[in-house]
């Protein structure tokens, strides 16, 4: 990969982008826990790749975390809430979120993900979650 060495020079403009399926069945929310070692529950999804489309890396990350074929997702891949800036890890995050519709019944065991449950408003409220994006202000989006 040919990248502008450059950019070691304005590193407070770098960010990791990452996509999020906001899932809701029944007025609940699912959430994983990731077998990456960390602690928290998270939003599915994950990082976009290099040369990667939003749509490509949400309908990928929705895979590897949850087991459901792309061909099963339903989404208008709009936009439905964005936050920028939180530093996890002492990466610079940004997190974009859409709205999924996937089968409950084809959401499957992954190597990616140790475990994933569905939470009420105030079950997820309660949540340790990842601490890349505003919980309070998510609540407001999945349970409006």
């Amino acid at each position: 990969m040919d990248i502008d060495p450059r950019l070691e020079e304005i590193d407070d403009s770098l960010y990791r982008v990452a996509v999020r399926a906001l899932i809701v069945s029944n007025s609940r929310v699912l959430a994983v826990k990731e077998s990456d070692g960390d602690d928290w529950w998270a939003i599915p999804g994950g990082g976009v790749d290099y040369g990667e489309s939003l749509k490509d890396c949400l309908l990928r990350e929705i895979t590897e975390e949850v087991g459901v074929a792309a061909g099963s997702v339903s989404s208008d891949f709009r936009i439905v809430y964005y936050n920028i800036g939180k530093v996890v890890n002492g990466v610079p995050r940004m997190n974009i979120f859409f709205k999924v519709s996937i089968p409950e019944e084809e959401i499957t065991k992954t190597e990616h993900v140790e475990k994933w449950e569905w939470f009420t408003n105030e079950e997820f409220m309660e949540l340790g979650l990842n601490s890349s994006y505003d919980k309070a202000e998510l609540a407001q989006i999945i349970f409006a």
